[in-house]
C-alpha cells in the first residue's frame, strides 16, 4: 500500500530484502526484466515458506494448506499491480483466447457483485477467484504473494471460514510470520519499483484483472508510468 510506514524489527528485515532484490533487477520499462525480478522474489518467498514448513514439522505442528484444498480461493484476495501485469502476461501465453475469454466473463461477474459492497463486506464474501479452474489454480507459477504467503495449519478453520464468511468469529488458523514476512518481502520490492516512477497500487484479483484483459495496451502504459487501476480503500474497513 502507498504511503505505508516503514516496518520495524524482523519485517524490516525483510523489507530490505525484497527492496534490494528489485534494485538489483531494474525493470526499465521492460516487461521481460520485471518478470525475471519478480520469478526471484517468488522463488526467495517459496524458499522461505518451504523452510517454515519444514521447521514446523520438525515440531511436530500441522500445517494443513494441500493440493486441491482451495477454501482460501473464495475470500478477497488482494495483489499488487507489478503481480498482475506478470499474472496476466503468463495467461495470455499459456491459455487459448477462448480460455481467456471465459476467464474475463469470471472477473466482470464478481466485479460487477462485489463493486456494489462496502470494503468491510468485500472481506466478508466468498465468491471464487476468476482463476480457480476445476478447483485449480490456473496461474499458480506466478500467483501473487497474497497467495503464496496464506498458510493454515488447519483446514477446518478455512472451510468455517467459507461456510461463514459474515461470522467475525470465525477466524482461519494462519500462520502470522509468513504473512508478515511475505508482506513486507512485497512491500519493499514494490518500493522500489515506485522509486522507477512506476505506479504500484493495490486492489482485489478480479479488478486489476479485468482491467488489463479488457485493455491489452494497459501493461505498456503502466511499464511507462501510467495509473491503470485504483486502490482498495483499506481504510474504510
Amino acid at each position: 500500500m502507498e504511503n505505508k510506514t516503514r516496518p520495524e524489527g524482523f519485517e524490516q528485515i525483510f523489507f530490505a530484502d525484497g527492496n534490494n532484490l528489485a534494485k538489483a533487477h531494474p525493470v526499465k520499462q521492460d516487461i521481460a526484466k520485471l518478470k525475471i525480478a519478480l520469478r526471484q522474489l517468488h522463488h526467495n518467498a517459496d524458499l522461505l515458506i518451504d523452510a517454515f514448513i519444514q521447521r514446523c514439522e520438525s515440531e511436530n505442528v500441522p500445517v494443513d494448506c494441500h493440493m486441491g484444498c482451495q477454501w482460501c480461493c473464495n475470500q478477497a484476495v488482494f495483489a499488487s499491480t507489478h503481480e498482475m501485469v506478470v499474472l496476466v502476461d503468463y495467461l495470455e501465453r499459456r491459455f487459448s483466447p477462448e480460455v481467456i475469454a471465459e476467464v474475463k466473463e469470471k472477473a466482470r461477474l464478481k466485479e460487477e457483485k462485489l463493486t456494489e459492497l462496502s470494503p468491510k463486506e468485500v472481506l466478508n464474501t466468498s465468491l471464487p477467484c476468476p482463476l480457480l479452474r476445476k478447483g485449480t489454480c490456473m496461474v499458480y507459477p506466478v500467483r501473487p504473494m497474497g497467495c503464496r504467503i496464506y498458510l493454515s495449519s488447519s483446514e477446518k478453520s478455512c472451510h468455517a471460514k467459507y461456510d461463514n464468511p459474515e461470522d467475525p468469529t470465525v477466524i482461519p488458523k494462519l500462520f502470522d510470520f509468513t504473512l508478515k514476512a511475505g508482506r513486507q518481502l512485497n512491500e519493499g520490492f514494490a518500493a522500489s519499483m515506485r522509486d522507477e516512477g512506476l505506479d504500484m497500487k493495490e486492489h482485489r484479483i478480479e479488478h486489476i484483472l479485468l482491467k488489463l484483459l479488457e485493455s491489452p495496451d494497459k501493461k505498456n502504459e503502466w511499464l511507462q508510468g501510467a495509473t491503470i487501476h485504483d486502490n482498495f480503500p483499506f481504510d474504510e474497513v
